[in-house]
């Protein structure tokens, strides 16, 4: 029998009846629903999934076993169709819209640059866009590079006579359809900048390697495509403002935070064995951290980024409790200046009332937190 979903239930920190669609990862709402409600919360007490299936003009619904489901099954949900390689791949979750403008660009070895806060895909985007378009990716984090020059043109050595030894940088130019991946291009020297100015501009498209004699131009090779990235925010101290005439040259797209349930998803997606209840309480509390942050007087600088919510998440995975992954890796993203008024301590504030107490079955409640000093969140 063909599933329109497979419903798989369980209760969230706040032990309210919740679902996952297995077919697509995705939060199952059931809010408005009292019926499907009861029906998810029998599947939980006796260990069951939900099944919805097409039966006449309605929905049907059964209960079945995990080993019931067929996971062999064509289960894609309803896209819009698009050529393979402007699907976004299964394990990578990005706006559908920008995956297809991203390949897009590669394909045709156009300049494109990601803008957005750390931690949210951006490099890793364009590493899984070029795999797909079977693209050799030349990889230079400008956020580290000290010497420029020697990065980015070359090296001239003495020894025996002199020579002029050309940087990686001029042989990916040299490659034929390569992806240049130009990574924290904010964070980079302007000295850099300069140097890659030419190299952008669609109607120079070359460089001059001064250092060498001659002085003989390098043109980009055919089919080469530019994809920087680049944070943006008050956040990244270490960021430089971009030179506009540099901005120019790129077509720039914002790289999306995503939401609570796109998290969900992505992690479900990642770690299958992550336990639902885990899974809601970490992309809550990074849901609540991403609302603090848009508020005009906010108390946090930055959003969890989705690099530490797979860190989390796999923690879990390996046995660590929220409390242990909250003191090892998210209370660390926060600074502890300012006291009792820091974000730290609105981080632990926060985040307690997520972590579980005693036995670990009953959650600290309303009440309990009332009683704290100095409880705002």
């Amino acid at each position: 029998m063909e599933y329109k979903q497979v419903l798989k239930g369980y209760y969230d920190t706040e032990k309210k009846v919740k679902a996952i669609d297995l077919l697509t990862q995705e939060p199952y709402f059931i809010e408005d629903r009292p019926d499907m409600k009861q029906r998810i919360e029998k599947a939980i007490n006796f260990n069951q999934l939900v099944a919805v299936y097409q039966r006449g003009t309605r929905n049907g619904f059964k209960y079945i076993e995990q080993d019931d489901l067929d996971m062999e099954e064509d289960t894609t949900p309803n896209v819009k169709q698009l050529p393979g390689r402007a699907i976004p791949p299964d394990n990578f979750i990005i706006n559908p819209l920008k995956w297809r403008y991203l390949t897009r660009c590669i394909d045709k070895g156009k300049n494109l640059m990601f803008v957005g806060p750390a931690g949210t895909g951006k490099t890793q985007a364009v590493f899984e866009a070029a795999k797909q378009l079977d693209k050799k990716v030349f990889y230079f984090n400008l956020g580290s590079t000290q010497d420029v020059r020697s990065s980015l043109i070359g090296n001239t050595f003495f020894k025996d006579g002199t020579y002029f030894e050309e940087s990686s940088f001029i042989t990916a130019l040299k490659t034929p359809g390569s992806v240049i991946l130009l990574d924290e291009l904010s964070r980079a020297n302007p000295e850099a900048w300069n140097i890659l100015m030419p190299v952008l501009d669609a109607n120079i498209r070359k460089i001059r390697l001064d250092e060498k004699d001659g002085s003989p131009e390098v043109p980009v090779a055919k089919g080469v495509s530019f994809i920087a990235t680049a944070n943006v925010g008050f956040e990244y101290t270490s960021a430089r403002m971009l030179d506009r005439a540099l901005v120019d040259r790129f077509s720039v797209v914002e790289m999306d935070v995503l939401t609570k349930n796109e998290e969900m998803k992505l992690l479900n997606i990642k770690y299958p064995n992550i336990d639902p209840k885990m899974n809601e309480a970490l992309c809550d509390i990074s849901d609540k951290v991403k609302n603090e942050c848009k508020r005009e007087n906010s108390k946090l600088s930055s959003i969890l980024s989705t690099r530490i919510l797979l860190e989390a998440a796999e923690m879990i995975v390996d046995g660590f409790d929220l409390g242990e992954i909250a003191e090892l890796i998210l209370y660390p993203q926060y600074s502890d200046d300012g006291g009792g008024e820091s974000e730290r301590i609105y981080m632990r504030q926060l985040i307690q009332k997520y972590i579980q107490k005693g036995d670990k079955k009953e959650l600290f409640t309303d009440n309990d937190f009332r009683d704290l000093d100095n409880f705002n969140v």
